[in-house]
């Protein structure tokens, strides 16, 4: 996710910056920085649109609420989260629909519930690093189908992919539990994607690519539960 911050005050751009990182991963976001309006709306003209802009209200060359109608131009629903120390002036960020306002200092808290909201806004992807090769190659976990163990490596099933690595086999669970609560550990060799379940049947699992999978014994009852959570939850 690509976030710019807007500030006049170099020192509050670099801390808001390294909470955003801390919070949500250098791997997953990139903050862009600008010390006025004017700066970030030339990036716009030329072209660059961030995944969400973090906008200070009072700054001296162009102030906040100039700067979000600006950017209004550009993109009608870019999400804007204005930062202010005056809390008044939330109202008049209705005007150009502003996504949430943060008071100065910002308060982690705070900021945490945002970025989950705004995460939730974009829906952004989740992604799992994997080594192969000796590179990390950096893979969407919606698209991997189920994980297996295979001795001292784990294969990854991607849609399209598959890759194996030297790894042990819980801590390719917990790698992709931390992308994602949508997986299951229907034995105790397999970790398949419930979003990529297309049939389940006595004593195995279809899997939309073709495989079937097999399912032990003592997680039947528990795997049939965990599909039917997912299945009304996302509404499949």
């Amino acid at each position: 996710m690509r976030i710019a911050v807007v500030d006049d005050e170099g020192v509050f751009r670099d801390q808001i910056s390294r909470s955003i990182i801390s919070l949500y991963g250098m791997e997953e976001v990139s903050c862009f920085h600008y010390a006025d309006g004017k700066e970030i709306v030339k990036s716009f003209k030329n072209g660059f649109i961030p995944d969400a802009v973090f906008l200070d209200i009072e700054m001296k060359e162009m102030d906040g609420m100039e700067c979000a109608r600006m950017i209004r131009t550009f993109s009608s629903d870019i999400p804007i989260i204005f930062m202010t120390s005056h809390t008044e002036m939330a109202m008049d960020g209705y005007e150009v629909g502003a996504f949430r306002f943060l008071g100065k200092p910002v308060d982690l808290d705070k900021l945490r519930e945002t970025l989950s909201d705004l995460e939730k806004k974009l829906k952004v992807e989740k992604k799992i690093s994997l080594k192969i090769e000796g590179e990390e190659v950096i893979y969407p976990v919606s698209s991997l189908i189920y994980a297996e163990a295979a001795n001292n490596c784990v294969r990854f099933v991607f849609a399209g992919d598959t890759v194996e690595t030297r790894m042990k086999f819980a801590e390719a669970e917990s790698l992709i539990s931390n992308a994602s609560g949508d997986f299951f550990k229907c034995h105790r060799s397999y970790y398949i994607n419930l979003g990529h379940v297309k049939k389940l049947g006595n004593g195995e699992v279809f899997m939309d690519n073709g495989d079937n999978l097999p399912v032990s014994r003592s997680a039947a009852a528990q795997t049939k539960q965990r599909l039917f959570d997912f299945i009304r939850r996302t509404g499949r």
